[in-house]
């Protein structure tokens, strides 16, 4: 019977998940699939491969009002699975968690001393974490007799030059973790192997990823590792976001809070989810409506956005010495003409030229034959990175998990002492 793998990609208003036949090399996409708009206008797509029974599925009436919080969609994905799937075909599910702290640098067998560590660190993430750790804990109840396994964002930019993982905040501090981490990882480790196979071996040398969607950031390659990125100790911080502040100066945050009697919650809530794009045009925090608005504030808003971008990427450059090739993903950067051409235009001194027609067609290649500076747009497939990422012995992955565990265990009593000294 074939060996399945499930992979889960939980955010905090959509999850999504796909299935794949583990084979030696590259692992086979069977489906994927999405619940999108959790507490709105939910949806369920399923992208099949014509693989998949689902004569047995019945969905929910009305899904809307059945589908409320993520621990429902976890639900509607199990319930799918259970009417689909025979569960003894699923050998593995992996899940993409955002923050693995110091500790976790590769993907690990998820064992209850792993899952306590990943509950310390949510408050580093905490609108990101505390969701991916629903979804493990749901699917381990649902699936009890697969290995359960954890990749992590965090883990790409453990490549990063001292200088790069660290504030200048006093040392005890940063022994307590306040440091830069980095996120997006999956998907950067993703384009930088595509990447790979598009320069037929040979990595880019100097290599700047955008990776725009709801979420963004910015990363600089070196031979296709991580030296430098824009989100540094959450997923909150660098490019102005959906709904994210992005940077801002930590005065303005102490002033909420002891001037402007906000509380901390309420400027959590400020800071995540009234602004960015939705906050600067008090429209939308989808650049789609964006663009298609005459409203002024919908401008202005593009051109914040575009403008700390294209800040950053400079600032990347500058970390590299030079670029070589700027790629665009994410939901924007892969599928937003008009963001690249306007992104772009800001680097035309570099030599850095697009392809109209290419840039309009979404292409892999969008800069112009002598454009000093080559740039792609490539779809990022967080899932199949990791599927391919746990396409290996099961019983290494369950060591590494127990020998991480050791360590984590090992640099918690470090901090503890630390604190009580």
């Amino acid at each position: 019977m074939t060996n399945l793998n499930l992979v889960i990609n939980a955010g905090s208003t959509s999850v999504k998940f796909a299935l794949f036949k583990r084979k030696e090399g590259s692992p086979v996409e069977l489906c994927r699939g999405e619940v999108e708009g959790v507490g709105s206008n939910v949806r369920f797509m399923i992208h099949d491969r014509g693989v998949i029974d689902q004569r047995n599925w019945k969905p929910p009436s009305d899904i809307c009002t059945t589908i409320r919080s993520v621990d429902d969609a976890f639900e509607l994905i199990a319930n799918w699975l259970k009417s689909c799937i025979p569960s003894e075909r699923i050998t593995s599910v992996v899940y993409r968690v955002v923050h693995g702290g110091n500790t976790y640098t590769k993907p690990v067998y998820i064992t209850d001393g792993v899952l306590e560590q990943l509950e310390l660190l949510v408050p580093l993430a905490p609108l990101h974490q505390s969701v991916c750790l629903k979804a493990i804990r749901t699917f381990m109840k649902k699936l009890p007799n697969t290995h359960h396994i954890a990749c992590f964002d965090t883990a790409f930019h453990r490549s990063m030059p001292r200088v790069a993982q660290t504030f200048a905040l006093p040392q005890y501090l940063h022994l307590q973790g306040i440091k830069p981490y980095g996120f997006h990882g999956l998907s950067y480790q993703y384009i930088a192997g595509r990447l790979l196979e598009h320069s037929a071996g040979n990595m880019p040398r100097r290599t700047i990823i955008a990776h725009l969607g709801g979420g963004a950031s910015i990363c600089a390659l070196l031979n296709g590792k991580s030296i430098s990125t824009s989100m540094t100790f959450s997923p909150l911080d660098g490019l102005a976001m959906a709904t994210r502040s992005g940077a801002i100066d930590a005065s303005a945050v102490i002033y909420l809070i002891e001037q402007l009697n906000y509380s901390p919650s309420e400027v959590t809530n400020i800071l995540n989810k009234e602004s960015g794009l939705l906050g600067l045009s008090g429209l939308s925090g989808d650049i789609r409506v964006l663009l298609n608005s005459d409203c002024d504030n919908a401008k202005f808003a593009l051109e914040f956005y575009v403008d700390r971008i294209s800040r950053e990427i400079g600032a990347m450059i500058t970390s590299l010495k030079g670029i070589d090739t700027l790629v665009f993903t994410g939901g924007v950067g892969s599928n937003s003409a008009e963001i690249r051409k306007r992104v772009c235009a800001n680097f035309d001194w570099l030599g850095m030229s697009l392809d109209s027609a290419a840039n309009e067609k979404n292409s892999k290649i969008l800069s112009n034959t002598d454009s000093l500076v080559e740039v792609c747009s490539i779809k990022t497939d967080e899932e199949m990175l990791m599927a391919t990422l746990v396409n290996i012995d099961f019983d290494s992955l369950h060591s590494d998990g127990l020998k991480h565990e050791k360590i984590a265990n090992e640099q918690e009593n470090e901090v503890l002492a630390i604190e009580l000294n």
